[in-house]
């Protein structure tokens, strides 16, 4: 784990994006690389800022236990959210005229997500700063790059492509969120009042 270069990669995404993608598109690694050497460290990043959040920034009263809950889920959510992402996006593609490539659909949603990881650190750990969140829509504009360089997707088919992905990335995050947070609160509701947490 390189975190110089996850360092000048969040960097160059968030400041010269279109360059960024071509270095990309020139790539060999495979999406478990990427996965393993960039988005991973990130998901943990976020997971550790949502615990230290909840532990400095919560009401009184909430145990280790839901501060816990809720960085299992933070962490959940972030890695299952782009894998099913990356695939249907994938499967997407003949739709728009692109090609499918589910090494380069992971690429492409794992670094769109660049801005959605680093808004979601701040924001769990700086609370009154929660406008942040806004800079994750900074990822539409990466997808609109990306899906040129990545998935060859035609200028005339680009603007129906991203919408669909990003209507069904905020669905499939808002779908995770909520089942897996019903089922580990329940689990933390569940263990607290037999006193385990």
């Amino acid at each position: 784990m390189d975190f110089n270069s996850i360092f000048t990669r969040v960097k160059n995404f968030l400041i010269q994006p279109a360059t960024e993608w071509e270095i990309v598109k020139g790539e060999t690694s495979d999406k478990n690389a990427v996965l393993k050497d960039y988005a991973l460290p990130l998901i943990i990043l976020v997971a550790i800022a949502s615990f230290l959040g909840g532990l400095i920034f919560t009401r009184f009263g909430l145990s280790i236990g839901y501060v816990v809950t809720q960085a299992v889920i933070a962490f959940i959510v972030a890695f299952l959210g782009i894998y099913i992402s990356a695939i249907v996006i994938n499967e997407l593609a003949s739709s728009f005229g692109s090609k499918k490539d589910i090494n380069a659909a992971f690429k492409l949603v794992i670094y769109s997500f660049t801005p959605v990881f680093i808004a979601q650190i701040v924001a769990n750990l700086i609370p009154p700063l929660y406008f942040v969140a806004i800079f994750g829509l900074y990822m539409i504009y990466l997808l609109w790059i990306g899906l040129g360089s990545l998935m060859g997707t035609p200028e005339d088919k680009k603007v129906g492509y991203v919408v669909v992905s990003a209507l069904l990335i905020f669905v499939i995050y808002a779908l995770l969120t909520f089942f897996l947070g019903l089922i580990l609160t329940t689990i933390f509701v569940t263990s607290s009042a037999a006193g385990v947490l």
